[in-house]
C-alpha cells in the first residue's frame, strides 16, 4: 500500500474537518482599535535628533518638550537630568521618557517599594526616604539601604531639619535632595548642611521661591515643580530652575481615555 493510500480517508469513514485560514481569534480591523506597525518608526526632529519609536510604544506619558528645550539640567554621575517624572506608578515609570523618576509617596518608606520601582525604572530613580511622617535615624538608614539597592539619589521631605540632611549626607555617597517650600532660614541651613540639590515645591509660588534661592545661591542645583501648563514651566525655568518635576497622568486616567475610545465616545 502506498503512502497516499494509507493516508487517504476510508470511503465510509468520517470526512476530515477543514479548518479555514482565518482563526476565530484573529482580530478584525473593526475590533482591533489599536493597530501597530510591523517595524519601528524612524524620524528626525528639526533639532537634528534621530527618533525611533517602537511599534508598541505609547506617547501618552511623554514629558512636555519645553522642558528639554529650555532647561540646563543637573548632571549626576555623567547623566544630564532635565525632567523628573513625579510618580510611583510602575506602568507610567516604564513608559515615560523623563530623564529621571522622583518617587516620593505619603507613607513610611520601605525598601521593598524602592526595589519594586527600581525593577521597572529604565532611568535614574530618586526615592523618598522620609522627613515628614518618618523622622530621626530611620531616614538616614533608609537612605543607606536605597543606595545599596541602586537608587540614584534620595529625597528628604520639607519638615525634616537640617540635622537630618547633614546626618544623611555623612552616611551615603549618592545625592541628597532636600525639599523646601520657602526661601528662609531653614532652607539656608539645609544648603549649609550639604544638600546636593534643593527641590522647590511651593505650589503657585514656586517660581518666586526659585528666583529668591537662585539670587542668594547662584551655585546650588535647583529642582522645581513645573505646574500644569507650559507657561508655568517656562516661568519656573526662567526663575532659575535647573530641572523640572513633571506630574504625568495616572494609569487610571489613561485607561479611562482608552475605554472611552473603545466605546466610541471619543
Amino acid at each position: 500500500m502506498s503512502d497516499e493510500q494509507e493516508n487517504a480517508p476510508e470511503a465510509n469513514g468520517p470526512k476530515p474537518i477543514r479548518i479555514g485560514k482565518r482563526s476565530l481569534f484573529t482580530p478584525s480591523e473593526a475590533v482591533a482599535v489599536e493597530q501597530h506597525s510591523v517595524t519601528p518608526h524612524v524620524s528626525r526632529t528639526r533639532y537634528g535628533t534621530a527618533r525611533i519609536e517602537g511599534r508598541l510604544s505609547s506617547p501618552n506619558a511623554r514629558v512636555p518638550a519645553v522642558i528639554s528645550q529650555h532647561c540646563g539640567g543637573i548632571t549626576v554621575k555623567g547623566h544630564t537630568l532635565k525632567s523628573f517624572a513625579y510618580t510611583t506608578d510602575a506602568v507610567i515609570i516604564r513608559n515615560t521618557n523623563a530623564n529621571a523618576i522622583l518617587a516620593v509617596y505619603p507613607f513610611t518608606g520601605e525598601p521593598v517599594i524602592t526595589q519594586a520601582l527600581l525593577t521597572v525604572a529604565q532611568m535614574p530613580l530618586f526615592v523618598g526616604v522620609g522627613g515628614g511622617t518618618t523622622t530621626g535615624p530611620r531616614v538616614a538608614e533608609l537612605a543607606m539601604v536605597a543606595e545599596m539597592q541602586g537608587a540614584a539619589g534620595v529625597v528628604i521631605n520639607a519638615p525634616a531639619p537640617a540635622e537630618t540632611i547633614e546626618t544623611t549626607m555623612l552616611m551615603v555617597d549618592i545625592p541628597v535632595i532636600a525639599t523646601v517650600t520657602e526661601d528662609d532660614e531653614t532652607t539656608e541651613c539645609k544648603i549649609l548642611a550639604g544638600a546636593a540639590i534643593i527641590n522647590v515645591a511651593a505650589g503657585a509660588r514656586t517660581a518666586q521661591v526659585v528666583a529668591s534661592i537662585r539670587m542668594h545661591h547662584p551655585e546650588i542645583p535647583i529642582l522645581a515643580s513645573g505646574g500644569g501648563s507650559e507657561e508655568r514651566i517656562l516661568a519656573t525655568i526662567e526663575a532659575g530652575a535647573d530641572a523640572i518635576t513633571w506630574t504625568p497622568p495616572s494609569a487610571q486616567q489613561l485607561q479611562s481615555q482608552m475605554m472611552a475610545k473603545y466605546r466610541g465616545e471619543a
